[in-house]
C-alpha cells in the first residue's frame, strides 16, 4: 500500500523548489500535451475582461499569464515556492510586463478584501489537504469583488473513461521514471501521482467552495483527465 500524500506546507514547498526547473515540461508530458490548452480553458472560464485585476494563485512559473495578458488584464501572481517565484521573475523580465509577483501562501494572501475581479489557478489544488482547500475557498471569497469570477483546473483520475486505468498508470508509474531521467529524483514525481490519485477530481471539493459563499459549477476536460470548478461570488 502506498503511503498517504504529505500535505504539510514545508514539504510541498520543498517539493516544488526541487521540481522548479522541470515542472512545466513534466506538466506537458503528464497531460498528453494538453496542459497549455487546459490553462487557456481555465482562464476562459474566469470570464476575464480588459482592465480587470486577476489573481493567479499557486501560479508555478507563471504559465497562465499569457492568456490573461492577451485579455489586457493585470496579473497578481502568487506562489510560496521560492524557485517558482524566481522563474516568474525571469518570465516577467523576458516578457517585459508589470506582473505583481508575490511569494505567499495562497490560502492566506496579503491582498485586500474584495480587491480582485477574478481568481484563477491551474494544477495547484491536488497538493492541498481538505482543510487547506476549505481555507483556500474562503480566501477566494474574501479577495474577490462581488460579482467576480473564479476558475480552478486540476489533472484528475478520469474514472469515467474506458482508458482511465491506463491514464492513471501512466501518471503514477511512467511520469516518475521520466521525472528521474530529467531531474534525477523519482520521488518528487511519484508524490505528484499520489496527490492526483488522492485528489480524484474537482467534484469532491465543489461543496467546500459553495460553503465558502461562492456559486460553483463543475467541468470536465478530455474524458475527465482534467476537471475544473468555476463560478462567481454573488453580488
Amino acid at each position: 500500500m502506498e503511503p498517504a500524500p504529505n500535505y504539510d506546507d514545508v514539504y510541498v514547498r520543498t517539493l516544488f523548489d526541487k521540481m522548479g526547473r522541470t515542472y512545466e515540461a513534466m506538466n506537458l508530458i503528464s497531460s498528453f500535451g494538453f496542459s497549455s490548452l487546459w490553462r487557456r480553458q481555465c482562464v476562459t472560464l474566469a470570464q476575464i475582461e480588459a482592465d480587470q485585476r486577476v489573481c493567479d494563485l499557486m501560479a508555478g512559473g507563471g504559465e497562465c499569464w499569457g492568456p490573461v495578458l492577451d485579455r489586457h488584464a493585470s496579473v497578481i501572481s502568487i506562489d510560496f515556492s521560492t524557485v517558482m517565484v524566481a522563474r516568474q521573475d525571469a518570465r516577467r523580465k523576458k516578457l517585459g510586463v508589470g506582473v505583481d509577483v508575490r511569494c505567499e501562501n495562497a490560502t492566506a494572501t496579503s491582498l485586500d478584501s474584495q480587491s480582485v475581479d477574478a481568481v484563477i489557478c491551474a494544477f495547484g489544488l491536488k497538493t492541498l489537504s481538505s482543510e487547506a482547500t476549505e481555507a483556500l475557498a474562503r480566501e477566494v471569497c474574501r479577495i474577490l469583488k462581488p460579482g467576480g469570477h473564479f476558475s480552478f483546473l486540476e489533472i484528475s483520475t478520469a474514472r469515467g473513461w474506458w482508458l482511465g486505468p491506463v491514464y492513471r498508470w501512466y501518471v503514477s508509474a511512467v511520469i516518475p521514471v521520466i521525472g528521474k531521467m530529467c531531474l534525477g529524483d523519482i520521488e518528487c514525481y511519484r508524490m505528484l501521482g499520489r496527490y492526483t490519485s488522492a485528489f480524484d477530481s474537482c467534484e469532491r471539493i465543489v461543496g467546500l467552495f459553495d460553503k465558502a459563499g461562492l456559486s460553483t459549477k463543475l467541468g470536465s476536460h478530455f474524458h475527465g483527465c482534467a476537471t475544473s470548478i468555476s463560478g462567481t461570488k454573488p453580488a
